[in-house]
């Protein structure tokens, strides 16, 4: 097991030793936002025919290319097609059908002239301005045709990419399956939400905020409370590993007389990957492997939890799902005053946003370990292991908690900067 190491190595082997889970089949209208397993072609074409592009006629383009306002040609009506109307009549020499839009073109015409280009008459239609061959026809297959791959493995399944999936006829599609995860809070103090309030207990607001995060992003959970014995760990550990997919323990991970959940884990049988690391707030964080399941031991302290939690457990989470992107909104700032880090430290300082002009002012804040002040909190910006010290007036990245503050009203909404030259 490798203690006291820096974040950027143990988020590096905490996706290292996560892997994206075995595919299910789900129907489209399910999919979105999940992952593709594998590659998807089409099956039909769309369109299935040409089609007309406009309400109009379908005409033989070589019997109006001299029309004009001055010298309409005119032609006489053999029918009307629909969209969904099957091909009754060809169209001739000297002859018109009339057609509406999305309806397949007849046999013989290779042009279709907009309705606003005629006088609409009958029998014979005056016809204003030539259609040169192809004019308003939108071809078979224009859109998607068939085997035609629609999605590569690993893309995202976006609104678009389902509705293009549904034209080219594919109603179920393999995606990565979600990992179902456990989440154990640890503390004969902690109370689920919904229990009776007793005086002297905390309602476990750790594995709430965690539940909220993960229902987000469309994960199932299941949540536990444990005691401070090893019995009663052990006993909830091995229950919620074997109906789930991914535990995520939160206190009880430090090296107190009731910090105990390590050694159950270890008691258990889980390869401990590594446990703490020089991170500030979160230090307490450890990884494992029970049987063939990931386990991810947070502090119990709130802005350590939070944290360890959305910087290294809520990655892996998503990386087993097929995400292999960030959740979060990642935009460029201004300091409003310096910040300072250590040498062999990442520390994660909490801002809050301001607008100047079209930039974006970040405001650090004092470090603060309760949830009110972590819940007001829409920004944290990262000082690398080994920054000592970010000057004010330095524009550097930082991840946005609160996208609305860029998504409302235009009149007040925060523009992000560009990316910097002078800091990162």
């Amino acid at each position: 097991m490798r203690c006291d190491i820096g974040f950027d190595e143990a988020l590096g082997l905490a996706l290292e030793n996560v892997f994206p889970m075995a595919f299910e089949t789900i129907a489209v209208d399910r999919a979105v936002g999940r992952v593709a397993y594998g590659p998807v072609y089409a099956r039909v074409d769309s369109p299935s025919v040409n089609a007309s592009l406009k309400d109009g006629y379908a005409v033989v383009s070589a019997d109006v290319e001299t029309a004009c306002p001055d010298s309409p040609v005119r032609l006489g009506l053999s029918g009307v097609m629909a969209a969904g109307d099957r091909p009754g009549y060809a169209v001739v020499p000297g002859k018109a059908m009339r057609i509406l839009s999305g309806a397949a073109i007849p046999p013989g015409a290779d042009a279709v002239v907009a309705e606003e280009f005629t006088d609409k008459g009958r029998p014979l239609v005056a016809v204003h301005a030539p259609a040169e061959p192809g004019r308003n026809i939108l071809e078979k297959g224009t859109d998607v045709h068939c085997g035609e791959c629609i999605c590569h493995a690993g893309s995202l399944l976006t609104p678009q990419v389902i509705g293009l999936m549904v034209a080219a006829g594919i109603f179920e599609v393999p995606v990565c399956r979600r990992p179902e995860i456990g989440l154990l809070a640890t503390g004969s103090e902690i109370l689920l939400p919904g229990k009776p309030f007793e005086a002297g207990k905390l309602y476990a607001s750790n594995v709430a905020l965690q539940q909220a995060w993960l229902a987000d992003g469309g994960f199932d959970v299941k949540m536990r409370v444990s005691g401070d014995s090893r019995r009663q760990m052990a006993e909830q550990i091995l229950g919620l590993a074997e109906q789930t997919d991914v535990l995520v323990t939160s206190g009880g991970a430090w090296k107190g007389d009731r910090d105990l959940v390590v050694r159950v884990l270890e008691d258990l049988g889980c390869k401990m990957i590594f446990h703490r690391v020089r991170m500030g707030p979160g230090k307490a964080v450890g990884m494992g492997i029970l049987g063939q399941k990931p386990v991810f031991c947070l502090p119990g302290g709130p802005a350590s939890n939070e944290t360890a939690f959305l910087f290294m457990v809520y990655p892996a989470v998503r990386k087993m799902a097929g995400l292999d992107f960030s959740p979060y909104l990642h935009l460029y700032g201004r300091l409003e005053s310096t910040v300072r880090g250590q040498a062999d430290w990442t520390q994660f300082v909490q801002c809050d946003i301001s607008r100047n002009g079209a930039g974006i002012v970040l405001h650090p804040k004092k470090l603060k370990s309760r949830m009110a002040a972590m819940a007001k909190t829409p920004a944290v910006i990262v000082i690398a292991e080994g920054v000592e010290q970010i000057d004010q007036g330095s524009k550097l990245s930082f991840t946005c908690f609160d996208p609305s503050l860029f998504m409302h009203c235009p009149q007040t909404r925060l523009q992000p900067d560009k990316e910097p030259s002078d800091h990162v």
